[in-house]
């Protein structure tokens, strides 16, 4: 028999009541975890698009209501109507706009083999998330410093992306257009454009979500935050009708845009909550993001998501231009050149000005990629100005280059503007680098008869005045300023030539460089024609029969420079100039950007006059491009003030 003493009970007696109290309130003790302060504001952040699963506070309302995530993932209708009892009206919408993203993300996998289904639940999506937005009895703007409000902004623009590529791809397999799908299920649509002016049979090709584009040599990618989904609408190649004559008509010089920012966002019929969460009609609205900075949604006035980069990146990765222009150069395929192409970087917009961009030898409008999308990405600059860029052979004798991207322009502003009314059809501002700065020059110059007086002088007299009849010379020779254009900017501009183009890598260059046989065949003729000779050839810059190129031309006292490097730009224009100092360290005077000598690049007369310690390559620069623009919106003060209007 065992004897247990006073105390021994006691003792007993004791661990038993601890014991007890400890699994009594077991389920209550709380131990203190510290975080790092930036895995704390991780976790704060993550939401069910980057991470998956629900965000921490959606995955507490459900535990408090004592439901889990996957149970309302499956079958989210009762799970709404659980947790609206159980928590505030606002926790309950976003909740279940991120489970509802749960089951879109799944349906947006499968999109290709199911787009209808990933149509119907990016739009029940987007249903709870604009309920939460918009219907409850606080505002978007009360909210405007809470996370949670931005959490389900983000969950909205998602499922509205999900949506427009959901039924993309759903018209695309009824080979039909998207404005055209009128139902999803018990959903009905209206699909609306705005600020577009294409023709109801062109179609995208392809729809891309612009936030997941990536681009390599792109300096920044600019946008604007706020409602709606930013996309990119690939629209394919324009086709010229053959009439039938079977002769195809002459290609345009023009190239509207075929790369489309777009915004768009779903709209829910109803005046109350419980009416949006029931409707079943479904307003899509589809904007240009050029011409609609913010739309009113619900009654108040919100801005519309915008990116103004990802079109144009899109078009400059899939253009090729860089090289066409270096086969052009080298090894022209074509009998005739190519025709000089001005692209539109955005749909042609009668109330803004324009900036027409040309580039330099054996280059292409990439030689502008982050100048052009700085310009894109300038909010106020972006409001005054479109840009077109200038894509030409530059193979050929600048007074050719010169003649054709004259045409190319002209043609173009008449194309867009017959009746020359438009606002964008006056104060164009003119930019040129390198060689594309010879050529701008000569686009705002008049130069009478002085260019053709000063080529007739290397020919006996007779022959001069036979050539001065010739319509080839005049229309080479006798020019006037383009009268859409207000203002002018010369980046490392060669004006009185380049010293460098006798160095031997030039050389190489000039060497390797053909001309197109229409080219070689009609100035044969030409000459033939008028019975010059192979020794007056040779002196006004043939060699071998071949006549000068672009770069020939850049030869400090070539035939075309002694012929036009002081011709006058037209009166009253104001112009200015931006120059590489590649070694500052030498006196500006005596200085060059490597391979222009400031002498050559300096302009009297010019409104201001900008170096930069760079390269030749200054238009790739931010100082230059900062100079631009400041430049830019000097030219929006003028043009508005009272008497420019």
């Amino acid at each position: 028999m065992m004897i247990v003493d006073g105390n021994s009970r006691k003792t007993g007696a004791l661990a038993c009541a601890l014991l007890a109290l400890a699994l009594l309130n077991g389920c209550a003790v709380v131990k203190v975890r510290e975080q790092r302060a930036g895995d704390a504001d991780l976790a704060r952040r993550a939401d069910v698009l980057g991470s998956g699963r629900l965000s921490a506070d959606a995955a507490s309302s459900l535990t408090s209501a004592g439901l889990d995530a996957e149970s309302c993932r499956r079958e989210p209708e009762p799970c709404a109507g659980q947790l609206r009892k159980a928590v505030p009206e606002e926790i309950w919408l976003a909740t279940i706009a991120e489970v509802r993203t749960l089951r879109m993300q799944a349906a947006a996998e499968a999109m290709q083999a199911a787009p209808e289904v990933a149509a119907h639940e990016a739009m029940d999506t987007a249903r709870w998330a604009y309920a939460y937005l918009f219907m409850t009895a606080r505002t978007p703007e009360q909210r405007v410093f809470e996370s949670r409000q931005g959490r389900v902004l983000r969950l909205y623009n998602r499922a509205v992306e999900v949506t427009a590529q959901s039924l993309f791809e759903l018209a695309h397999a009824r080979k039909s257009a998207p404005d055209q799908i009128q139902q999803i299920h018990n959903l009905r649509l209206r699909i609306s454009l705005h600020g577009f002016d294409r023709k109801q049979d062109d179609t995208p090709e392809m729809l891309l979500a612009s936030d997941t584009l990536g681009f390599d040599n792109l300096r920044a990618v600019y946008g604007r935050d706020g409602f709606g989904s930013s996309l990119v609408a690939v629209f394919p190649p324009l086709k010229t009708a053959v009439p039938a004559t079977g002769t195809a008509p002459p290609d345009p010089p023009y190239r509207d845009t075929r790369y489309l920012p777009v915004t768009s966002t779903l709209r829910f019929e109803g005046e109350t909550l419980d009416e949006v969460l029931a409707t079943e009609d479904v307003h899509i609205d589809v904007y240009n993001p050029y011409r609609y900075e913010q739309e009113t949604i619900a009654g108040r006035s919100v801005p519309l998501a915008a990116n103004f980069s990802a079109a144009y990146g899109v078009w400059l990765a899939r253009s090729q231009l860089a090289r066409l222009s270096l086969s052009s150069l080298l090894r022209p395929r074509q009998q005739s050149p190519f025709d000089p192409r001005v692209y539109l970087t955005q749909p042609y917009d009668p109330d803004k000005r324009v900036v027409i961009l040309v580039h330099g030898l054996a280059s292409s409008p990439e030689a502008w990629v982050n100048l052009a999308n700085e310009l894109l990405g300038d909010d106020e600059l972006r409001r005054h100005y479109q840009v077109w860029q200038v894509f030409y052979p530059t193979n050929l004798s600048l007074l050719n280059s010169r003649a054709r991207i004259d045409e190319a322009l002209r043609a173009t502003f008449t194309h867009f503007d017959p009746e020359g009314d438009d606002r964008a059809s006056h104060g164009a501002v003119l930019v040129g680098h390198s060689m594309g700065g010879v050529i701008a020059r000569l686009l705002v110059s008049d130069s009478g008869e002085q260019v053709l007086q000063r080529l007739s002088q290397s020919f006996p007299p007779a022959q001069a005045a036979a050539l001065a009849q010739e319509p080839m010379v005049r229309q080479l020779t006798v020019f006037h300023p383009l009268p859409e254009v207000g203002r002018a900017v010369f980046l490392a501009t060669p004006h009185r030539g380049a010293e460098v183009s006798e160095g031997w890598a030039l050389r190489l260059v000039r060497r390797a460089i053909r001309l197109p046989f229409t080219v070689l065949r009609d100035t044969s003729e030409l000459f033939q024609r008028n019975k010059i000779d192979e020794q007056e050839l040779k002196r006004i810059g043939f060699h071998k029969g071949r006549p000068p190129t672009g770069p020939d031309d850049l030869t400090p006292g070539s035939l075309f420079m002694r012929s036009t490097a002081d011709l006058p730009i037209e009166a009253g224009l104001p112009y200015h100039s931006i120059v590489g100092w590649k070694d500052p360290s030498v006196p500006l005077a005596q200085s060059s950007d490597g391979l222009v000598p400031y002498a050559s690049s300096h302009l009297d007369g010019a409104l201001s006059e900008k170096a930069i310690p760079s390269g030749h390559s200054v238009q790739e620069t931010p100082a230059a491009i900062l100079e631009l623009r400041r430049i830019l919106r000097l030219d929006i003060a003028a043009d508005d003030r009272p008497g420019n209007r």
